[in-house]
């Protein structure tokens, strides 16, 4: 049986790419506050869990 593939989402993929740019300190708030910033859109910090 083949494995399922597992597509990233648009906002699954800007969570990790914002931790990728603020190693070493990407805690979920800084996380939300970058996407807040880039996105002008507003971004709680339990849905940057859920998308980890």
């Amino acid at each position: 049986m083949p494995a399922r593939r597992s597509d990233l989402g648009e906002f699954e993929e800007v969570v990790l790419l914002a931790v990728a740019v603020l190693t070493p300190r990407a805690y979920s708030v800084a996380v939300a506050e970058e996407l807040e910033q880039e996105t002008g859109r507003l971004v709680s910090t339990g849905a940057v869990h859920a998308a980890l």
